[in-house]
């Protein structure tokens, strides 16, 4: 038997024997258990009937270790199943695939892949419309790619040289408490080497692959802490935001002084995720922070602060007036959600937005004074029950001068 379904197989009986793993995401539909191998007349058939030759490394798992079973998410589908699944015409399997290493994908490749699984097996289902799926025709041959079928993560060629690299790799991030959900996402190596990549890889891409890769390792050390912070004034824009992300998604403290340095970058994403790391570390300046964004052009980054203002505990309704003069109504909707815990009479500002030509817009004010119980604009719901014609706004006025008469 090959050394490395030997190592797999001694690595999957680790995993099995411990109870919290048995616990972890998608364990209980393998335990860890491999399904019988194939035999290879079996494989062999299959490949005649598809006109196709298996990638070696996972042509020896099939023989070697198991046709199936124990895997990333909810386990590796078994062969045909990774292929019937998909009801496809004869010769979809030999068809080359679009998936080549080292290629980037973004939401405009979608057009040019109508049928994205062509040339590969979707070995591993992850939940929801995520797959992992291996390359068996084209020049990707090999390789495993992560799939949203619904194209809301563009696809990944995982950096692993093979299946066997890749499902070993699967077993030691596991092993060593490493988050694996969704597996294959993540840049293959422990902190050091991710470091090394964030530092010093002239692709942009994989910098802020590493960067996010770290926030997958058991801790985020004071050393890979301090990395990120530094990462923060990397020269591109996507890089800075990720590293940010990751701040602000892993409450990390020491990125605070280089948050607030890119609350002035010249990139509205940037500035967006800086805010949110200050939001989330709760930082003593919070609310004089978020108070200077409030007129930032970009929504994002408006929307951003008015969301740290209120989790400041400092929102006034003064914060929140100027926004009823926005031109888009979603914008006018969600001043007056936030003006529901704002401090201060927000009547005129209630007043106004009954007013408002958008019925979104009149119905969340009335929300707002019903959970405000701001009584001052009770005449203001009654004339305005007068003249309304929307009845999603109507029912709303309904129920809420119902209420204050009882």
């Amino acid at each position: 038997m090959d050394d490395r379904i030997l190592r797999i197989r001694a690595k999957l009986a680790q995993a099995a024997a411990s109870p919290a793993l048995l616990e972890s995401f998608g364990a209980k539909a393998h335990s860890y258990r491999l399904n019988p191998p194939l035999s290879e007349a079996d494989v062999a058939a299959f490949e005649a009937e598809h006109v196709v030759r298996l990638p070696e490394e996972y042509r020896l798992f099939l023989l070697e270790a198991g046709d199936g079973g124990a895997g990333p998410s909810y386990g590796l589908v078994p062969l045909r199943s990774a292929v019937d699944s998909y009801e496809d015409p004869d010769g979809f399997l030999a068809a080359p695939s679009y998936f080549a290493t080292g290629a980037e994908y973004t939401d405009s490749d979608w057009d040019d892949f109508p049928e994205p699984q062509k040339g590969s097996l979707a070995i591993v289902h992850h939940g929801c419309s995520d797959y992992t799926q291996l390359v068996v025709t084209g020049p990707g041959r090999g390789r495993l790619v992560n799939v949203n079928a619904d194209w809301v993560v563009q696809p990944y060629v995982a950096e692993d040289a093979n299946f066997l690299a890749w499902y070993e790799r699967w077993l030691d991030e596991l092993l060593a408490g490493y988050s694996v959900g969704g597996f294959g996402l993540k840049l293959p190596g422990d902190e050091a080497a991710l470091l090394a990549i964030l530092a010093d890889d002239s692709d942009p891409d994989r910098r802020g692959r590493a960067g996010w890769s770290l926030s997958l390792l058991p801790e985020i050390t004071a050393v890979a802490a301090n990395s990120l912070a530094a990462a923060v004034s990397d020269p591109d824009p996507g890089v800075r935001e990720t590293m940010l992300g990751v701040a602000w998604r892993s409450k990390v403290p020491q990125v605070e002084n280089a948050a607030r340095a890119a609350l002035t970058d010249a990139v509205a994403p940037v500035r967006a995720a800086a805010i949110h790391v200050l939001r989330v570390l709760a930082t003593a300046d919070l609310a004089e922070r978020a108070r200077a964004l409030l007129t930032d052009a970009d929504s994002g980054v408006l929307w951003a602060a008015v969301w740290a203002l209120a989790d400041s505990g400092d929102c006034q309704v003064t914060d929140l007036e100027p926004l009823l003069e926005r031109p888009a109504a979603r914008d006018r909707v969600s001043a007056l959600y936030y003006a529901i815990k704002a401090n201060g009479n927000a009547t005129d500002l209630l007043r106004t937005a009954l007013q408002d030509p958008a019925a979104d817009v009149r119905r969340q004010a009335v929300q707002s004074a019903e959970h405000r119980d701001q009584r001052s604009v009770l005449p203001d719901l009654k004339h305005l029950l007068t003249t309304e014609t929307d009845p999603v706004v109507r029912s709303n006025l309904d129920r809420v001068l119902r209420t204050w008469r009882a």
